[in-house]
């Protein structure tokens, strides 16, 4: 499906198109012109036939049936320069690039066949006066119109002031063009500037752009610190709240019952409630154990299942459960658990992410 920017293309391709068989017409009617003037000069009626004969109509075909391949190929594109494939992109690019070459190298003749017509007049130059060249001219034009535009010097009676100081006469030159139409464009600025923050209110002042600007930079701090916070590993796991324990026993209910019974007295699971732990039982070590499992022991890994901060939910509220010893337990599995850095566990608030000491 076209979308907005290759029909653009493609009505540009066709304006093209016609300015060529226009320029075509011209081209043709010229060198008809001349042909009957150099009607004595066979040979250049012979190649100004030929030349128009060839630019003309296989311009217009090659460039139609290019124009035609493009919208074939554009038909079947996927986007990627404005909804353009490459391949549809590049194809235009070339037929516009051909036509612009073909409507260039056609005003090019034309010129040359209009100053055939209507030769210049010649200029008597001077004995011992020197023709300049093609860049001085071109120089020359240049400044007049956009640097200095001063006056030649034959003229410069006409432009002198009243002024005399000690024999230094003032000329009144006009303002050099690229000074002035910069002056112009200031104007323009300013009032645009003050239409845009004053009348319009669509821009904003330095205070404006420093606030949205902090404000922007808070979001993205935030989003940082919550990336920051999810990104939980067995390193750097904490001892969650009784908020983040009250999720891990929700997480506990729905997925580790089958094998640890609803109270974690254990079944085909070990007991999670007395005081021995077959693989540690920091909080460390039990994060480690739900993420990677011990697969030849039956417990599986749960990191492809779980988030980070939901095994971290997890593991704090199995961390909950050790020493509770609630009756009928399975018998004790693994080693005793030393109690030495238990009373100073660090406690995370899970609803702010922030670590507070445990009293």
């Amino acid at each position: 499906m076209l979308n907005y920017i290759e029909y653009l293309v493609l009505a540009v391709a066709l304006l093209l198109v016609a300015a060529i068989w226009l320029l075509s017409s011209v081209l043709l009617m010229l060198s008809k012109k001349v042909v009957e003037i150099a009607k004595q000069n066979k040979t250049l009626a012979i190649i100004l036939t030929i030349f128009t004969a060839g630019i003309a109509s296989p311009a217009i075909a090659q460039d139609a049936a290019a124009t035609t391949d493009a919208t074939t190929v554009v038909a079947s594109s996927t986007a990627y320069y404005g909804g353009m494939s490459s391949l549809s992109f590049w194809t235009l690019s070339t037929v516009l690039a051909l036509e612009l070459v073909i409507i260039f190298v056609m005003l090019y003749f034309i010129r040359n066949l209009w100053r055939i017509l209507n030769p210049a007049p010649v200029k008597v130059v001077a004995e011992g006066a020197k023709s300049l060249s093609w860049i001085m001219t071109t120089w020359n034009s240049l400044d007049k119109k956009f640097f200095t535009k001063a006056a030649p010097i034959e003229q410069e009676a006409d432009i002198m002031l009243d002024h005399d100081y000690d024999g230094i006469k003032e000329l009144d030159n006009a303002l050099p063009p690229w000074w002035k139409y910069g002056f112009y464009i200031t104007i323009f600025v300013a009032i645009f500037y003050i239409l845009k923050f004053e009348v319009w209110h669509t821009g904003m002042n330095p205070t404006e752009e420093y606030t949205t600007e902090m404000a922007e930079a808070k979001v993205e701090t935030e989003a940082y610190l919550a990336s920051m916070k999810e990104n939980v590993d067995e390193k750097s796991v904490t001892m969650l709240d009784a908020a983040g324990i009250a999720s891990g026993k929700t997480l506990y209910t729905k997925t580790c019952v089958a094998c640890h019974s609803p109270n974690g007295a254990g079944g085909v699971g070990p007991n999670l409630t007395d005081n021995y732990a077959i693989h540690g039982a920091t909080i460390q070590d039990i994060f480690k154990t739900i993420k990677y499992g011990w697969p030849d022991k039956g417990m599986q890994a749960w990191q492809s299942n779980f988030s980070p901060i939901e095994m971290q939910q997890l593991a704090s509220y199995v961390k909950s459960l050790v020493n509770t010893n609630v009756a009928e337990g399975k018998a004790a599995q693994g080693d005793l658990i030393k109690e030495e850095a238990a009373a100073a566990l660090p406690v995370a608030d899970s609803t702010k992410g922030a670590i507070a000491p445990t009293k």
